[in-house]
């Protein structure tokens, strides 16, 4: 694919660098010079000194023949503008933007939502854009699944019923010192661990990889399972869905997790609503946010004042919380303030973080899970430049690995054939998990067959995309 990327800040470096190892033919644009000096001599690939909203440099970067226009810049109306450029000359062109701005965010989301059958003919989509990215919207999402599954690490929904949790394992875990292939023989152990993270780094595990404490797993198992896996994995206490939550923090993302709350859009259905509803209460210091926030949630305890100190925790019992979610701009501070109140009492603490390097950090200070802005926005535009077959991509072991979520496309090699005869080399991934066409999920064996039209979700080293062709198609 050729993907032209407009903005050479951090999200948009290491977009490109996913691009490129995905084989991708990438052209970077930045109206910053040294920007772009420094950026050109890191990355093998075109670095263009201009603004992105200009439909004559966007046909210089060859937006003629690329596949897909990302926009990142730091500007909204730049991303906006160069992404309507586009669609009005070249419309069969994907078209992704970042926009922070809530309002323009509504705005396309109501266009969309309202008007989706005058788009689907004739007419393209608001400001041509075909997918839009708020940072805001997609780290609440994610704060908000770690919550509804217990919060006992970051959590990745693969459909009817399934995900990986990832949890740290503790001291008093029966698996300590076992190797994977002789886990089953632990009580109650019948989950399949996808990856493994060592004070070595991370791998792929195999049949002799042994478990220590401190190790930190991702595994699979069905939603409603995570409380077991947490509680043999000696990962701490599951939350149950309710009780009480603080934000820390009542900027954008505090206020999209307040307002997706009370909404009950993230709430599990599965669970009455009577069972799951926090009690919540919000903590920042500024006393024209706090205001704000009174006034446009009037079910929603404010405390104005600082999070870490001792009175306030002391006094309004922050200390006894079931769960306290750190969702500030200031992203160390967040850590700070989720370690503490966790060393303070909370049962369990969720910090926002800048990146993935920065959340491993947070897990070492007893955070239970840790949300990078910058990873988490990456991965949501990689999930839609991957091929139309590919559903979903997430990054986890801090950029090491990818989980990708696939369909198996007609005319693919691995149709009809047993997953052992596919042919995937030895430590290339492993297929975690597979949707078949009939609805039936299932964790696949050497002998499961590969059928037409399946999901099938895997883990590949980052950038792998040969194991998820020899797979899927």
């Amino acid at each position: 694919m050729r993907t032209i990327v407009i903005g050479a800040g951090f999200t948009g470096v290491q977009l490109a660098r996913k691009l490129l190892a995905n084989h991708h033919r990438v052209v970077l644009i930045d109206s910053d010079a040294e920007r772009v000096r420094d950026v050109g001599s890191q990355l093998d690939c075109a670095v263009v000194h201009s603004q992105g909203n200009s439909l004559e440099v966007l046909e210089k970067a060859g937006i003629a023949s690329a596949d897909a226009l990302v926009a990142v810049a730091q500007s909204d109306e730049v991303n906006m503008i160069a992404c309507s450029l586009a669609d009005a000359v070249y419309p069969k062109v994907l078209k992704i933007a970042r926009v922070r701005n809530h309002v323009y965010c509504n705005d396309v989301d109501h266009a969309a939502r309202n008007y989706a059958e005058a788009f689907s003919g004739t007419r393209r989509p608001p400001f041509g854009i075909d997918r839009l990215i708020n940072p805001d919207f997609e780290v609440a999402a994610a704060i908000s699944r770690a919550i509804v599954h217990g919060a006992v690490g970051g959590v990745v929904e693969l459909g009817q019923g399934y995900g990986i949790v990832t949890v740290t394992l503790g001291a008093k875990s029966p698996l300590n010192g076992t190797p994977l292939w002789r886990l089953s023989s632990v009580p109650g152990w019948h989950f399949l661990v996808a990856h493994v993270e060592t004070a070595a780094g991370a791998v792929l595990p195999g049949g002799e990889t042994v478990l220590s404490p401190g190790d930190r797993l991702g595994v699979l198992a069905k939603e409603d399972e995570l409380s077991a896996v947490a509680a043999l994995c000696d990962a701490g206490p599951f939350s149950t869905g309710n009780g009480r939550m603080a934000i820390v923090g009542a900027g954008s993302v505090g206020s999209v997790l307040v307002a997706q709350h009370l909404a009950g859009a993230w709430a599990d259905e599965r669970i009455p609503k009577a069972a799951r509803r926090f009690e919540v209460a919000v903590v920042d210091e500024s006393v024209s946010r706090c205001r704000a926030m009174v006034e446009r949630f009037r079910e929603v305890r404010v405390f104005c004042g600082d999070a870490t100190d001792e009175t306030l925790v002391r006094e309004e019992g922050l200390d006894h919380f079931d769960v306290v979610v750190a969702a500030s701009e200031n992203y160390e501070r967040n850590l700070v303030t989720a370690a503490y109140l966790k060393s303070a009492g909370v049962k369990k603490a969720i910090a926002l973080t800048a990146t993935s390097s920065v959340a491993r950090m947070a897990m070492r200070l007893g955070v239970d899970v840790a949300v990078p802005l910058r990873g988490t926005v990456v991965d949501s535009i990689m999930s839609h430049l991957r091929g139309h077959n590919v559903k979903s991509v997430h990054t986890v072991c801090n950029g090491a690995f990818e989980i990708v979520e696939c369909q198996v496309a007609k005319g693919s090699k691995s149709v009809g054939k047993a997953l052992r005869d596919v042919g995937l080399p030895a430590g290339a991934g492993l297929v975690l998990l597979l949707h078949g066409a009939d609805g039936v999920s299932c964790v696949p064996r050497g002998d499961t067959v590969m059928a037409e039209g399946s999901t099938v979700v895997l883990i590949v080293a980052a950038g792998n995309n040969d194991a998820v062709r020899m797979v899927a198609g």
